[in-house]
């Protein structure tokens, strides 16, 4: 099967951001926390290697220069999708409304600043007076609500979210999208959202049955939003195909702003039971589930999640 490559390795784009680094100018005498108008490798890849080269993997990190944002926004002549993908940071205009976009330095997408710059600082999980930047405890930076002023206005991934047995939990969009790494060392920050195979994987599961002439899927949604999640260049497909028979499809996705279709994703938590029925004169029948994390995509290009055959 062909796979869909929709990102270099981490290890091939941390010797990338490696040889992006420097050593920040001599003459820039501000202090960290200003330096959003120099590209991350050199604002914070010095020192942070390693969050670079994930950060540099992830959308976060090609949101103003990936391919599908481009074309989806028309190469941002849709200004209302533009201070998300070229954020100043949050925390300075705060986690209730969307951010303020930054008009420089675009093709940094969302800087390593747009989430963690104070007005005076820099914000991280804990303070280190020592380090170079000095970075200081920051709560809100742990929190779910970091994520809403990009996720909420315009994709409602928090209206989702609130109805979810995560929120009810307390687990946060951090727990499963920034994983702790496996050496202990803080958490990923790279891309773990739909182009992560093992990711898409974790959010759904499934079991299929012949029952009564038809074929029996049954779905259920493990993530905190809809799944597939926020925008509607993911879908979710079920290929059902039949011996000397056209195979049946059931596409799920969120529609275009504009188009004429019903939003059938999966809910927070939801199990559905989708049936297909068998042909007259058919008795055996094999399904096949697809993720497609970009629009026109051949099933064959996306992620196989899974396989049943009746035989």
């Amino acid at each position: 099967m062909v796979r869909l490559q929709p990102t270099l390795s981490v290890g091939v784009v941390f010797l990338i951001a490696m040889g992006a680094a420097r050593a920040p100018d001599a003459a820039d005498t501000r202090p960290p926390h200003e330096r959003i108008d120099r590209p991350s490798a050199e604002a914070c890849g010095p020192c942070h290697a390693v969050e670079l080269a994930e950060w540099s993997a992830s959308l976060h990190g090609r949101a103003w220069t990936n391919t599908n944002a481009r074309a989806a926004t028309k190469d941002f002549t849709k200004v209302e999708c533009r201070a998300c993908h070229s954020p100043l940071p949050v925390l300075v205009s705060g986690l209730t409304e969307p951010p303020d976009y930054r008009d420089f330095n675009q093709e940094d997408g969302v800087h390593c600043l747009s989430c963690h710059g104070l007005p005076d600082g820099v914000a991280a999980a804990r303070t280190i007076e020592d380090a170079p930047c000095r970075p200081r405890a920051e709560p809100r930076l742990l929190s779910t609500d970091h994520c809403y002023p990009c996720h909420q206005p315009t994709h409602q991934a928090f209206d989702e979210y609130r109805t979810s047995r995560a929120f009810a939990e307390g687990t946060r969009c951090q727990d499963c999208h920034m994983r702790e790494r496996a050496d202990g060392s803080g958490r990923s920050h790279g891309p773990h959202g739909g182009f992560d195979e093992a990711q898409v994987r974790r959010a759904v599961t499934w079991s299929a049955r012949l029952d009564g002439g038809a074929v029996e899927l049954t779905l259920t949604n493990r993530t905190g939003h809809k799944f597939p999640g926020e925008i509607p260049s993911r879908s979710f497909l079920v290929r059902v195909d039949f011996p000397d028979a056209e195979p049946v499809t059931e596409l799920l996705r969120k529609p275009n702003k504009g188009e004429q279709r019903v939003d059938n994703r999966l809910t927070p938590d939801e199990t559905r039971v989708l049936r297909f029925p068998l042909p007259d004169g058919v008795e055996r029948a094999r399904l096949a589930l697809y993720f497609l994390p970009l629009p026109l995509l051949a099933p064959e290009q996306g992620f196989l999640l899974g396989e049943w055959s009746s035989e």
